[in-house]
């Protein structure tokens, strides 16, 4: 059992093969990472997920992704406390078109690998113990069928990292002298249900934020991302700031700036904030009005919460209600 300097509770469990993408109940999750890695037959893609995604994991976990000839090794990394834990990957062309056979195993890395993914100092670093590793599990898929590993779960807050991943073509292929659009994979955890007002969605992806002219620094150690109809933000002295692309007049949101791409802007009483991020906040092309409630007295409750840094997440309007 381990625990990091600001707070994941880390009970290693095995990293399972889940058939049918079942195990997890649904809980509003955050993206933390995303990626692919490319061999000359296969790509093998991954998103990694923190579910619930509140409170969030500490800013000095990261996970890595490198290969060798017949193994791709991911790999979740505290580097504060110096500790790792992962998994292999044995990836098998099968002759059908579209299939692989897919392998994961203990981690093992080479000294190059593990220099790659943890630097110089590789050999201070020790790997979390796991349980219940039995043999390598193996399955046939097709191509784009999604799987589910768990990294680690938090058994005093239920929350998991947990990754999913898929085979699929190349991410880049070429074409005579024509590069193709590069491949990238999404998934959402969760049950399906219809498209709803809820569904217009904001996505903070990698924050910048700037108050009144001047960067919150904190901001910049954030680099997960975050999606719902509801979306907040935390400053310190100033509380949260909820977020929506949809009045909400019921509940207290009051119409105080936009989002344009990648940027959003709004103002609350004598404060002025912009925020920058990774990747588009609104979906389609056109600018958006921004809903905003704010709650000046609100504090993150969760272990160890740094009151003093920047912070977000997302909630459901279904099961949402103004706090007094």
């Amino acid at each position: 059992m381990m625990r990091s300097r600001k707070g994941f509770l880390a009970a290693v469990t095995c990293c399972l093969l889940i058939a049918g993408l079942g195990r997890l109940g649904f809980a509003q999750s955050a993206r933390i990472d995303s990626g692919s890695v490319s061999q000359a037959k296969f790509g093998f893609y991954f998103e990694t997920h923190l579910s619930p995604g509140t409170p969030p994991l500490s800013d000095s976990f990261s996970t890595r992704t490198t290969d060798e000839p017949g193994i791709i090794h991911r790999v979740l990394l505290d580097r504060r406390g110096r500790v790792y834990v992962g998994y292999d990957v044995r990836v098998v062309v099968l002759p059908e078109p579209n299939t692989y056979r897919v392998t994961f195993q203990r981690l093992t890395m080479t000294p190059d690998a593990a220099k790659e993914i943890m630097g110089e100092g590789f050999s201070s670093w020790r790997p979390l113990p796991r349980s219940n590793w039995g043999p390598p599990a193996t399955q046939d898929i097709r191509g784009g069928d999604v799987l589910q590993l768990e990294f680690l779960a938090n058994p005093s807050t239920g929350q998991q990292v947990v990754d999913y991943v898929t085979v699929q073509e190349p991410s880049r292929k070429f074409n005579g002298f024509d590069v193709l659009p590069e491949r990238k994979f999404s998934y959402t955890p969760g049950p399906s249900r219809d498209f709803g007002t809820d569904d217009a969605e904001l996505t903070i992806q990698a924050p910048r934020l700037i108050i009144n002219g001047r960067l919150d620094e904190s901001s910049t150690r954030n680099f997960g991302e975050i999606s719902g109809a509801l979306v907040w933000i935390y400053t310190a002295k100033r509380g949260r700031y909820i977020l929506s692309l949809v009045p909400r007049p019921e509940l207290g949101f009051r119409r105080a700036g936009e989002v344009r791409g990648s940027s959003l802007s709004f103002v609350v009483g004598t404060d002025e904030f912009r925020l920058s991020s990774g990747a588009r906040i609104a979906p389609g092309q056109a600018s958006f009005n921004l809903y905003v409630l704010h709650e000046p007295d609100w504090k993150p409750t969760y272990p160890n919460a740094d009151l003093a840094a920047f912070s977000m997440g997302s909630e459901r309007p279904a099961t949402w209600t103004v706090r007094d």
